[in-house]
């Protein structure tokens, strides 16, 4: 599991507004670093940014749009105002990996996130 990997993972039931519930994609986004250390079993959680098949015009400076390759099969956004942390035991079958200018584009969205510019 790599860094701007796609994976299905399983959110658990939604128990507010705030909480994404179901099984959705997600990309992971942290240092394969930490990724090595999953593997290694000295971590367990993968930070991850969510992916969402709609757009909101209240956030949409902070979404990326993915394109449909491979299993993910439909256009999907990166909704990287909504980073979180993921037991590994959430993960369940890989879908894709974003390309290069999906993963800038998502740079360009953290830094204005954190409010980095």
């Amino acid at each position: 599991m790599k860094r701007g990997d796609v994976y299905l993972v399983d959110f658990g039931k939604s128990k507010d507004s705030f909480s994404f519930g179901k099984r959705r994609p997600v990309i992971i986004y942290q240092t394969d670093k930490l990724n090595y250390a999953v593997a290694e079993e000295i971590y367990d959680y993968f930070l991850v940014i969510p992916l969402s098949t709609r757009s909101d015009i209240l956030t949409d400076e902070f979404r990326v749009k993915i394109a449909p390759k491979d299993a993910l099969d439909q256009p999907s956004y990166a909704v990287v105002n909504s980073l979180c942390f993921l037991h590994k035991d959430s993960f369940y079958q890989k879908l894709t990996h974003i390309t290069e200018e999906e993963e800038a584009e998502i740079q360009r969205a953290l830094v204005n996130v954190f409010d980095l510019g």
